[in-house]
C-alpha cells in the first residue's frame, strides 16, 4: 500500500516539561528543511500530514513554511500543540489553511496543569480564546480546534472539567483521549512516580464506558477530520495489519523513517530520508509487516494495542484454516 499518511516531527525542543514525554529524554533539535522536502518528494502519495512529534511544533523556525509546502502539494495538514504559543500566532495559523489543531491538556485545573506540564493553563486558554474569536470574526470554518487528553491515573476524574472548558471556549474539534503510553520507548523514561500513573487495562475499559456519553457530546463538528481519524478510517484488526504499516509513516526530526510515532529507538528505523533510497526503506517496512502477517507482534511493537489486535486476528485465522 502507498504511504498516504505521515506524522512529521518538526522538533524535539519544547517549552514544557511533561514527565511522560519521551522528548524530554531525547536529543534536542529541529528537522532540517532539506530533509523535510526530500521526504515529501519521496512520498508523492501523501494525503494528510500531522506536524507533531516529541516537541512543540510551533517552535520550529520554519513551521509555517512546512505547512505551506504541504498545502502547495495538495496535502492536508493537522497539528497537535501544547497551546502555549497560540496567542502570538493566531493570524498565521488562520491564514495557513490548517485542517485541525488539537491542544494537549490533562487537567483544566491550573495547579494540576502546571504540576503535570510545567506551564500555565491561563496562557493556553488565552491563546484558544483569541484563536476562536478571530476565526469567528473572519467567518472561517477551519482549523477546527479540539483538545487531546493523555489520561493518567491521577486525572481519571478530570475529563468533566476539560469538557466544560471546551464548551466555554466554543471549540469544535472534539475531545480525543488516550491512556498514558505504555510502550517501551516511553516507559523506559518514566520515573517511579510516572509509572504509578499508568492506567490498568480493566480500569481503562471502565473509564471508556463511563465517559463515552460525555465524550460523544463533544464530537468534532462538520466534515473536517483529524489525522488519526483518517489514518484509522475503515481499519479493523481483522485486516491482520497495523494501519501505520499499511498506509502510514513517521519521520523523526533526525530524518529517520519509522513505522509509527510510538517507536523511539534508532534501531527501529527503516532508514533515513536524507541518505537512504525509498526502495531500501520500503524493504525494511515490508519485513516488519511480514512478521505481523504471521500472527506475531514484531519486537519493536510490543505493547501496541493496534499491532497486538491485528496479530491476534491473524493467529485466529491461521488456526481456523489450518488443516
Amino acid at each position: 500500500m502507498p504511504t498516504r499518511f505521515a506524522q512529521i516531527e518538526p522538533t524535539t525542543r519544547c517549552n514544557y516539561t511533561c514527565g511522560f514525554c519521551a522528548g524530554r529524554s531525547m536529543r534536542q533539535g529541529d528537522l532540517a528543511w532539506e530533509t523535510f522536502q526530500r521526504f515529501l518528494d519521496q512520498t508523492p502519495t501523501l494525503e494528510h500530514v500531522e506536524l507533531q512529534g516529541e516537541g512543540e511544533p510551533l517552535m520550529h523556525p520554519r513551521f509555517f513554511e512546512m505547512v505551506a509546502e504541504c498545502r502547495r502539494r495538495g496535502i492536508q495538514v493537522s497539528l497537535i500543540s501544547n497551546g502555549s504559543l497560540l496567542a502570538q500566532n493566531v493570524d498565521r495559523l488562520l491564514d495557513a489553511d490548517i485542517e485541525s489543531i488539537d491542544v494537549s491538556m490533562e487537567s483544566a485545573d491550573a495547579a494540576d496543569f502546571q504540576s503535570i506540564r510545567g506551564g500555565k493553563l491561563s496562557k493556553v486558554v488565552e491563546g484558544l480564546h483569541l484563536l476562536m474569536n478571530r476565526r469567528r470574526e473572519l467567518g472561517k470554518a477551519r482549523p477546527v480546534v479540539g483538545i487531546a487528553v493523555t489520561v493518567l491515573r491521577r486525572t481519571l476524574g478530570a475529563i468533566a472539567n476539560i469538557v466544560a472548558l471546551y464548551r466555554e471556549l466554543g471549540l469544535d474539534g472534539g475531545v480525543a483521549i488516550q491512556p498514558l503510553q505504555r510502550m517501551q520507548g516511553y516507559t523506559e523514561n518514566y520515573d517511579a512516580e510516572m509509572l504509578a500513573q499508568l492506567v490498568p487495562d480493566d480500569a481503562w475499559r471502565r473509564y471508556l464506558q463511563q465517559q463515552g456519553p460525555l465524550l460523544a457530546s463533544v464530537r468534532r463538528v462538520g466534515r473536517t477530520r483529524r489525522f488519526y481519524d483518517d489514518l484509522l478510517a475503515g481499519w479493523h484488526p481483522s485486516y491482520g495489519m497495523c494501519p501505520w504499516l499499511d498506509a502510514g509513516a513517521y519521520l523523526t526530526f533526525e530524518g529517520e523513517v519509522r513505522a509509527c510515532a510510538f517507536l523511539k529507538h534508532p534501531e527501529d528505523a527503516f532508514g533515513n530520508a536524507s541518505t537512504d533510497s525509498t526502495e531500501a526503506i520500503a524493504r525494511k517496512r515490508s519485513l516488519l509487516a511480514g512478521t505481523l502477517r504471521t500472527g506475531k507482534v514484531p519486537t519493536p511493537c510490543t505493547g501496541c494495542s493496534l499491532g497486538t489486535a491485528a496479530a491476534e486476528h491473524m493467529m485466529a485465522a491461521r488456526r481456523l484454516y489450518s488443516p
